[in-house]
């Protein structure tokens, strides 16, 4: 039997369904029948896109960090009050810098006013900068020589706060009302104050730390010393 092809022998149905696929696929433009009919997202206006709504009014910054706050302050933000370890930082850095006698190690441990109170020369009025204080000291006495030794023991420190100073000083030379909030002050008993017959600490020495951030620095020191 002989096939044949004439589209005359479809099925009226076939050829209906062929003509509408063959009209569809010209007004898309397949094919490269010509433009589509219809606009395309390059052709709509500019501006009629809209971002969605974003808040105009930024938060308040909180304000500046405190020690203390009275209630009646309204809002407030209290520093958390810094450890007994941080004290012992500080603490533990005065010594090593003595010893090592690196005066930049020291300088950085001390307060831009900081004092080297004696209580041989009487009021801190006339106390010398802790830092000249300290380069004479150490253009003068060789503390390399405490090396190896017990210069004083953490266990016998004793560490007032503020708050307990004003009920209690800690030493005459400390005047109680210009202690500040956050103040500590560490009265350092000293093991080794002689190498041989060189004198080269005081029996105890003070230090009044100040803070500053999130470390301790020191702000007064107080020792019975005088300098050969």
């Amino acid at each position: 039997m002989t096939l044949s092809s004439s589209r005359s022998d479809l099925p009226k149905t076939t050829r209906v369904s062929a003509a509408c696929v063959f009209l569809f696929m010209s007004l898309l433009g397949c094919g490269g029948a010509g433009a589509p009919l219809f606009a395309t997202t390059s052709e709509l206006p500019e501006g009629s896109r809209r971002p969605d709504g974003v808040a105009v009014d930024p938060a308040s910054a909180p304000p500046r960090a405190k020690d203390v706050a009275n209630a009646e302050a309204g809002l407030v933000t209290l520093r958390t009050p810094l450890g007994t370890e941080a004290v012992l930082v500080t603490v533990n850095g005065f010594f090593r810098a003595i010893v090592d006698e690196d005066m930049e190690a020291l300088e950085a441990l001390f307060t831009r006013d900081a004092l080297s109170i004696s209580t041989t020369y009487g009021p801190s009025g006339s106390a010398p900068s802790a830092p000249l204080f300290w380069t004479q000291r150490m253009r003068r006495l060789d503390y390399t020589k405490l090396a190896g030794e017990v210069v004083f023991r953490e266990a016998e420190l004793e560490v007032y706060r503020a708050e307990d100073a004003r009920t209690s000083s800690p030493h005459p030379a400390i005047r109680v009302e210009a202690l500040s909030t956050g103040d500590v002050v560490v009265r350092v008993p000293i093991a080794t104050s002689r190498v041989g017959s060189d004198r080269l600490l005081g029996d105890e020495i003070v230090l009044w730390l100040r803070r500053e951030g999130e470390r301790y620095r020191i702000y007064r020191i107080v020792e019975d010393f005088q300098m050969p």
